[in-house]
């Protein structure tokens, strides 16, 4: 990998927010070719950017392509982006990832956006009332990946019916059934309830996660806390204006150069003067790091 690949990945990563900005300012075309030379980075980005760019930069993926930008992006993320295309390239592009995969985002764009529902992760780790605290344990550790802080617990038709946080449950008797160990009076938000409203639900001043259930009261996902603060955060920002600066300018163009100018915007806008003729120094030998 070269160092203009390096610092450009390195930008990618660390600095999404300003990137996102960068990315924005160019066509989509040339957003899609950074998202194909380093996906996982990028899709840091990708997520800080305006729903439409982003939503226009995905559809330009093959398949393939788009498979490893959208499994490194927040389910909450990646719902948000479908939403922004035709029915017909969100179904595509929800075909490229895993099985798993597919079933969660269909589960939740299910749901009209602005709702709980549709602001929802499904992927929770729901515990059936029937179990003793042993058991429940072995089902945490083999269902790491859709672990929460909080544990939910439901009846055998997918009611929710209490909640108990992971340290409870390691407290609790192995031999105990885990209805000893839960709380059965649970906040919770019907899928149906307006995003205004989930942001100031009293709930949120105790739990970092609040389940979403449907009609018939079953569990169906959680919102989390990250995407709590999401809402604040475009709530107290009047939509998600956001900062420009000159350097950000000056990156956005060389995004549209690709990879192998960012060096360049980097250089001139991180590395002293200095440095930067120690650098120059080094091409000119035909050197490479």
């Amino acid at each position: 990998m070269t160092l203009e690949q390096r610092l450009a990945r390195a930008f990618l990563e660390h600095e999404p927010a300003e990137a996102a900005q960068a990315l924005e300012r160019i066509p989509s075309d040339a957003r899609a070719s950074v998202f194909r030379a380093a996906p996982v980075e990028a899709a840091r980005a990708l997520g800080q950017m305006v729903s439409s760019a982003a939503a226009e930069s995905i559809a330009h993926l093959t398949d393939a392509e788009v498979a490893p930008v959208l499994s490194a992006l927040p389910l909450d993320t990646t719902i948000r982006l479908l939403r922004r295309l035709p029915v017909a390239e969100a179904e595509r592009l929800t075909r490229a990832l895993p099985e798993d995969g597919q079933d969660r985002l269909r589960r939740a764009l299910r749901y009209p956006e602005g709702t709980a529902g549709a602001l929802m992760d499904p992927a929770v780790l729901a515990l059936p009332d029937d179990i003793n605290v042993a058991e429940a344990r072995m089902r945490l550790r083999r269902q790491a990946s859709e672990l929460l802080y909080y544990l939910f617990v439901v009846d055998r038709t997918g009611r929710l019916v209490g909640v108990l946080d992971i340290a409870e449950l390691m407290r609790a008797r192995m031999r105990d059934p885990i209805r000893t160990a839960m709380h059965d009076r649970v906040e919770h938000l019907p899928a149906w309830t307006p995003a205004a409203a989930v942001r100031l639900h009293p709930g949120w001043r105790s739990f970092h996660a609040m389940p979403v259930t449907d009609d018939e009261g079953r569990l169906v996902g959680a919102v989390r806390y990250q995407t709590l603060r999401r809402l604040e955060y475009e709530a107290d920002d009047g939509g998600g204006a956001r900062k420009t600066t000159a350097t950000v300018a000056a990156l956005g163009e060389l995004f549209h150069l690709g990879l192998s100018g960012m060096v360049e915007g980097v250089a001139a806008a991180a590395v002293p003067r200095a440095s930067r003729a120690v650098l120059e120094d080094g091409t000119h030998d035909g050197g490479s790091r």
